[in-house]
Parts: C-alpha cells; structure tokens; sequence
C-alpha cells in the first residue's frame, strides 16, 4: 500500500485558519500510484477531499463523518534537479520551491517566496502576484485523471492558465508534480529580491494570527481592477469582528482568527462585507477560498 491511513484525527494542524475540526479518515499518499489507490479503494464510495497545507480553505464542519476522506499531499514534497529543469512534487510548498531555486543559482522564482500553500494548490488556482504566477514557470504537469483512472503527463502551454484559475482546476485532476523551467540567475541578487519581497509582506499582511490568505479574488468590473482592502476601507470593515473572527485591522483582505474562531463567525464576516460591497458599489465579490 503505498499510502498511509490516520483515523479520527483532528484538522486543526491541516488548515491555516486553525479551526478546529475532525474527520474520520486521513490519508497520506507517498506517491502517483498512492494517490491512485487512494481512489480505486474509496473513491465511489465517499467524497474524497484533497488538501495540501490547508490554506485557501474554509472548514464548514465540525467532524467529517464517514461519508469524508481527506487526502493530504504533504508528504508528496521532492523539490529536485531533472536535467536542466525543476522537479517538484504537488505537496512541496511554493516557499520551499523558492529557496531551492535561490540556493541553485536559479531566477524567477522569488515572488513565490511568501505566497502561503503547496503546488498542487498552486497549479489549480494560478497562484502568484499581481504581475507573476506559476503557470509562467511550468514545462509538463503530471497528474491522476480520476473518471479514467490513470496518471497523465503532458506539456502545457500559458494559455491552460487564466487569473486566478487554470483548466487543471478540473475536478477530475488531482496534480501529482511538474516539470518547471529554469534560467540561470545571481544569487545575491536573487537573495536580495526574495528577502526584500518577503519584508514587504511581512509588513502589510497579517502575520500575527492564523488566516488562510486573501479572502476574496481582486474583482474587475467593467475593465477596471478593484482592490478588495481599498472597497473594505471605504466602507469601514477594516476591524469588523465577530467573535474571534476579524477582518484584519492590519490587511482588510484577510479575515484572522484572533483565538477560537469558528465557520460561522467567519461566514457570518464573508456575508457582511459582501452584501456591503454589492450595495455599495455593485460589485459582486468571489470567494478565493474554498470552503469544504
């Protein structure tokens, strides 16, 4: 068996938000064909849930029952030189992944230094910045195709990518690694870029209490970007708290959990502030998150 099971095991260390949680069954895969039989065994009889550090995820329940697997990536993690090109496995974290390139004399990869999640995530939702993402850096992907049940792997191109989304967003694809491309670079410079991209996160974003990062996707109403923390501020959320749940006095973008937050003191801060923007400006927010 080349994955391993926990049972009845909690959730708090699996979700960024830290909320506390249970679930009747974990599962770790060690690698593709673990990821495989993950599926052939349970994968027609309960709803398989696949996360990776547990950022961008809102937990909605208390326990998840027996109908639930999660799959946790995390020990999927290899981050290697394949030729001349970046192996990296969907349970590495994209930090992991910039402080590999830096240390092997690599550019391009600074900008993922600080961006919270693993790859796998990453592939599915074009994480990145305003002006990077980590489409831009992918030669082939691997993957398990779960209706034909096998592993494919395929060359893509920039145009499966979009703004925060890409076809691999399939629910049918679970990431399994990629091949990424590789441009030699200057570390000192490289380390100065990186170091200075992480201060200035560090500076402007929560880092006090547990989030799962930006809350919402930038919104585009009429060919015009909006900054979600620029809408909040006007309408004075900045600080809005329900509970142990805020909306970040620091970074309006971001809801924290200040102690024992729970999905309803959350949820109860999502609906809030998008109501508030829809009535305000007419601007229909989308979560970023996804809540399970």
């Amino acid at each position: 068996m080349n994955f391993i099971e926990i049972k009845y095991s909690s959730l708090k260390k699996y979700n960024t938000l830290k909320l506390e949680a249970k679930a009747d069954l974990i599962v770790f895969p060690l690698n593709a064909l673990g990821v495989k039989e993950v599926y052939l065994k349970y994968g027609k009889e309960k709803e398989i849930i696949v996360i990776g550090k547990g950022s961008n995820i809102l937990l909605s329940k208390i326990y998840y029952d027996k109908k639930y697997v999660f799959l946790n990536l995390k020990l999927m993690d290899s981050v290697e030189f394949v030729g001349s090109k970046i192996f990296i496995e969907a349970g590495a974290t994209l930090s992991s992944l910039s402080w590999y390139a830096l240390e092997n004399n690599v550019q391009g990869y600074e900008f993922l230094e600080d961006v919270p999640g693993t790859l796998g995530g990453a592939v599915v939702m074009n994480a990145g910045t305003y002006e990077n993402n980590i489409g831009q850096l992918i030669d082939s992907i691997t993957y398990y195709n779960i209706e034909q049940e096998e592993v494919v792997s395929e060359n893509v191109s920039v145009r499966d990518f979009g703004r925060r989304n890409s076809r691999y967003s399939d629910p049918n694809i679970i990431i399994i690694s990629c091949l990424l491309f590789t441009k030699p670079g200057d570390y000192i410079e490289s380390l100065n870029k990186l170091l200075e991209i992480k201060r200035n996160r560090y500076l402007k974003q929560p880092r006090n209490y547990p989030n799962a990062g930006s809350v919402f996707k930038r919104p585009i109403l009429n060919g015009k970007d909006y900054f979600v923390w620029k809408l909040f501020n006007d309408l004075e959320l900045r600080g809005l708290k329900r509970r142990d749940a805020m909306i970040s006095d620091k970074h309006p973008g971001f809801i924290v959990n200040t102690g024992s937050a729970t999905y309803e003191d959350i949820k109860y801060l999502i609906d809030v502030a998008t109501d508030k923007v829809k009535k305000e400006f007419g601007i229909d927010l989308e979560l970023e998150w996804k809540i399970i």
